[in-house]
This record gives C-alpha cells, structure tokens and sequence, in this order.
C-alpha cells in the first residue's frame, strides 16, 4: 500500500493527515496556532511556530500510521507571508497573516497614482492589503532586520507554503495557484513581473522560483513533496471541479466561490478575482474567484449576542419558519464580492413587533445563500455556462441553508460526505501526473440538492436591502 503525507497548514491550525492510495484517511493530527494581534487591524503569526507545530503534527500521524508515506502534498493559507535569511533559516519578522490591512495607506497611494489596472490586467487581482505584495513591502520598510539585507542574496520571502517547502528541503520554490496571489505574478505570462516588484520594491532575487503545482518540490526526511496548492484551489480540485464551469463554495468564516475557467483569456469580470487555479505540466487552468467576507462569522456573531447557542440550534428554529419579510445583509466586516464596499454595515429590514427569533434566524441563514448567488450570478455575467454548486465547509452541513442555495441559484448543489476537501485537493494533486480526468475514480459520495421552490421575490427584495446598506 501506498501511503501519502497531506499538510494541510490553516490559519487556526496546522494538520497532518495521511492517504493511502485509494484515498482513504488512514491517520491525522492537528496543532492549534496563535494568532498575534500588535495593533488595531493588525494580524501576525509565529513562523517557527507554524513549523514546528507543523513537524509536531506529521510525526504524530505518521506515529498513528505506522507507515511510511512515499509521498507529501502542502495545501496553505495563502497571501500569508514570512521573510527569512538562508544561512540560518530563521525568520526575521513574524508572519504576516492575510486578515492584516496594516499595509491599507500605501494600497490607497498606488490606487490615486493609477496603478490599479495595471495590477488588475496582469495579475487578476485588486489592491488590497489582503495580498501579499503590500505586506512585503511594509517588512522592507519598517523591520530592520529585513531592510539591512534588501541588497543580499541571502534574504527570502514566500507564502506559507514556500517557507514549508524551505524549511522541509532547502529549495527555495512555490508554484502559481500561491504566487498568484502576490499582486507580483503575472498570470498572463506565467512570471514574476519585473514593473509590480519595482513599484512594491520588492528585489526579483528574494522570491521564490515558480514551478508546477504538481512539480518536484525536493526530498525531505518524510518523503518527497509532489504537490502543493492553496488551500482554495485546493478545495476546488477535491470537489473535482476540473471542466470549465463547475463551481465550488466553501462556507467557513467566510465564504470562497470559486468557478473553473481553464484556460480562459477573458479578464475578470467587475466584482471577481481571476486566479491560477493551479498548473500542472505547464498547463495552466484558471479560476473566478469571489469572496463574501462574513459568513460562518455571522453565526458566531449570534451566538455572541445570545440568539442562539449553538449551530445545531439554527436548522431546528429556521426550518419550519419563514422570514416573513425580514432581509439581512450580512455586512458585519463590511461587503466582498462582487460589492466590495468596505464602508457598507450589516442591517436588518422589514422587522414589526409579530416577528419571532425563528423569523431572525431565517432571514440570517438566507443572507448566506443568496450572498453567494450574487456571486454565481457575476459568474454567469461573465460568460460561463454553470450547471452544479459544489460546496463543502462547516456551513455546508446546514442543509437549510444547502436547499436556500439551490433553491436561489436555480442549479443542482452536491455536498460531500467527505469533510476535507482542501487537504483530499491536495492528495489528488499528489496523485494526478498527467491528465486531470486520472483523478474522476476518486470522487468521493456526495447528498443532491436540486431547486424545489422559486425564491425570485426575496431574492430581489434582499438586493434591495443590500442597496441600502451599500449606501449606509
């Protein structure tokens, strides 16, 4: 039997699962990480932490293994970045995580210089401090020990997963579903682009090598890495969205829809990312990318407040009620795709003195259906034909919420029976060589939700409401 090493390296935690080759769960651990917060919107992680917590997991699952795995995929958080010296393979700054917006004054000074659609026509992106360019500027400027090595060789930046695969192997590599999420990577010609790491003042020298993301990462002392993926690309390999159209949605804190556009040359549509999803023998595929900013957060904001105690308790208030005119826009961190309105704030309308905590509920979980559907919507806009939904994440298990979905978007939504998609991504990316059809075997089984009522009328009062916390 072969067996393959999955790290699977979170925001909140760090795990190690392993696969044998049929993609079965044979053993996994987990690591909790801390997060570091130095100031108001400021987010940060210890690297050493998030390595050694990362080896504390491998060895303990290869421990309840018994085995020895031939193989390691990585799959990342991904615009989370760590600057390092190679001598030594220290850190010289703790991570910076991808929630930070310390770097939001100098995104503001490249969007009034105009920099803005040269960043978004070659690298799909936005400026955002959510990326990673703005935070590596801000290391070069502000942290000594970064700035006195600029003009040394020694010095090394990357995203999580080149910093796992330095620390693993020595070599110095990412691959593009991460690099493209820099703001530095053209994923028109495949490269770093020279222009952007002027302009964020970031040396060409100090980034990765980009190779592809099932290429040969190097030796480590648990096996050979073969794979690596972040961890939303990743989520859409393991729900096998290879064709042009297929859509994944992971319902965690937020919610990330992304839609398989292979080889696509159209540009992003407005409100959407265009993302590499991932490259494999030099082909690359592409993805649509949008991104709502609340989503399991609101339940953990009404569990806060007292509304409910726990997730169990949402589906059993909400199924036999209706909303009965109630809208919610879930705009607690303010509103992602295909909005982005940073200013708009999270409301309630239509509420009069009959409605019930079960009406409230109701209106909740619908916000986070048809917060997506704006987004599926956007992808129709831009051209692409999308027959299923494909969704997995902690909110998936709602199926009032999965039924809301289908019933909004007028498509088919399948959830999986199998929990981790980000790292069963990576296993397949382990596993696939040649042609992403090797993978289909693989699929895991999975529930069918189909549109059973039309919902067109509060979908529309919804956007209504949406309009007036836009303009809050």
């Amino acid at each position: 039997m072969d067996y393959t090493l999955i790290i699977d390296e979170g925001t909140t935690s760090t795990r190690a699962i392993i696969f044998d080759e049929n993609g079965n769960i044979i053993s996994s651990s987990n690591r909790q990480l801390k997060a570091i917060y130095p100031s108001s919107g400021w987010v940060e992680q210890n690297a050493e932490e998030i390595f050694s917590k990362t080896l504390e997991s491998i060895e303990d699952a290869i421990d309840q293994c018994g085995c020895t795995p031939s193989k390691i995929g990585i799959t990342n958080q991904r615009e989370t970045v760590v600057a390092w010296d190679d001598r030594d393979g220290r850190s010289l700054y703790n991570a910076i995580v991808w929630r930070d917006k310390r770097s939001q004054s100098l995104c503001k000074e490249l969007k009034d210089a105009g920099y803005e659609p040269i960043v978004r026509a070659k690298t799909g992106l936005l400026i955002d401090p959510y990326f990673s360019a703005s935070k590596i500027s801000w290391m070069i400027e502000n942290v000594e020990e970064v700035k006195k090595r600029v003009g040394s060789p020694h010095l090394k930046f990357g995203t999580i997963d080149a910093y796992l695969v330095w620390k693993l192997t020595g070599n110095h590599f990412t691959e593009p579903s991460n690099a493209s999420r820099t703001m530095v990577f053209d994923i028109n010609t495949m490269n770093w682009d020279k222009e952007l790491l002027e302009v964020f003042k970031i040396p060409l020298f100090s980034m990765p090598e980009v190779i592809n993301s099932n290429g040969d990462f190097g030796n480590s002392k648990y096996g050979k890495i073969v794979a690596v993926l972040g961890d939303q690309q990743a989520s859409l390999m393991g729900n096998l969205c290879i064709n042009s159209g297929e859509v994944k949605c992971t319902y965690g804190t937020g919610a990330f829809i992304l839609v398989n556009a292979k080889n696509s040359k159209t540009p992003p549509f407005d409100g959407l990312l265009k993302t590499v999803a991932w490259s494999m023998n030099g082909t690359v595929d592409y993805a649509f990318e949008g991104s709502v900013l609340s989503s399991g957060e609101v339940i953990n904001w009404l569990k806060r407040i007292s509304l409910i105690k726990d997730e169990v308790e949402i589906e059993e208030l909400a199924r036999p009620a209706k909303s009965d005119g109630i809208y919610f826009v879930p705009a607690l961190d303010g509103l992602g795709s295909p909005r982005w309105a940073p200013g708009a704030r999270a409301l309630f309308v239509g509420m009069n003195s009959s409605h019930t905590r079960a009406n409230i509920i109701r209106s909740v979980i619908e916000s986070m259906a048809f917060s997506v559907a704006e987004v599926i919507d956007t992808f129709k806009k831009s051209g692409l034909s999308l027959s299923t939904i494909r969704v997995d994440g902690g909110g998936s298990k709602n199926s009032l919420l999965v039924q809301i979905l289908s019933n909004v978007t007028n498509l088919k939504v399948e959830r999986s029976k199998f929990h981790e998609m980000t790292s069963y991504g990576a296993f397949l990316m382990s596993k696939v060589r040649n042609d992403l059809s090797e993978a289909l075997p693989l699929k895991k089984e999975f529930d069918l939700f189909e549109p059973a009522e039309n919902i067109d009328s509060i979908y529309k009062r919804w956007q209504m409401a949406e309009e007036i916390s836009v303009k809050w």
